[in-house]
């Protein structure tokens, strides 16, 4: 299977508030039709108040969000002062448009999300092409065509942290009851003024015990 077809199976969810961003991603790691893992971290923290979730093979997500986490970390120790949220998605766009150019492109999907003092939260879709906007929310994968609808419903950028935790909750329950794909956990992270935070992983037994 294709790095873009591995991509269209897994899952990132995003959602952009006024003071955090939080996303999920499943946690499913597969190898043709062999399940190797379900409890990979596809959310990587790029720098105090950046994660950067990735779909795709194992390989291209690992080597590019190191890529782009130590090329940032060499920035800073080079000027003395770190890059924004905004800056660190242009220079994530530029690399993925500069693979895409010479014939060798980076095959992966994502979300950045940051928090900057004057911006607040901010979220942003990226895609293998190196297409880039900046979104409220977003979805990668095909699960994504029972989440787009919720959470555009549900989305109010003043959301608080466990607000915003439930609607994806909402997202991850659909994901389960409707998609043929068995992607039972989904790791979540929120990114706010006080730096990344890890929150409990969404699986079956959320569920379960929330009855």
């Amino acid at each position: 299977m294709s790095s873009i077809g591995i991509s269209m199976f897994q899952c990132l969810l995003g959602i952009q508030c006024n003071t955090f961003t939080m996303i999920a991603a499943d946690q499913m790691n597969t190898q043709s039709i062999i399940v190797l893992k379900d409890d990979e971290d596809k959310l990587h923290k790029i720098s105090d108040r950046l994660i950067m979730g990735l779909n795709g093979s194992a390989g291209d997500t690992l080597q590019f969000s190191q890529f782009v986490a130590k090329n940032i970390h060499l920035y800073k120790m080079r000027n003395g002062y770190k890059l924004d949220t905004a800056a660190v998605v242009h220079f994530t766009r530029k690399n993925l448009a500069d693979a895409l150019k010479s014939g060798n492109p980076c095959m992966v999907n994502m979300l950045v999300a940051g928090y900057d003092d004057k911006e607040g939260g901010m979220l942003y879709s990226l895609d293998f092409l190196a297409a880039c906007v900046k979104v409220p929310f977003a979805a990668h994968g095909f699960a994504g065509l029972f989440c787009l609808s919720i959470l555009d419903r549900y989305y109010k950028p003043t959301l608080t942290e466990p607000e915003a935790y439930e609607v994806l909750k909402m997202c991850v329950r659909e994901i389960h009851k409707r998609l043929f794909l068995n992607l039972p956990n989904f790791s979540v992270k929120v990114v706010s003024a006080q730096g990344v935070k890890t929150l409990p992983v969404i699986n079956p037994a959320t569920f379960v015990l929330a009855k």
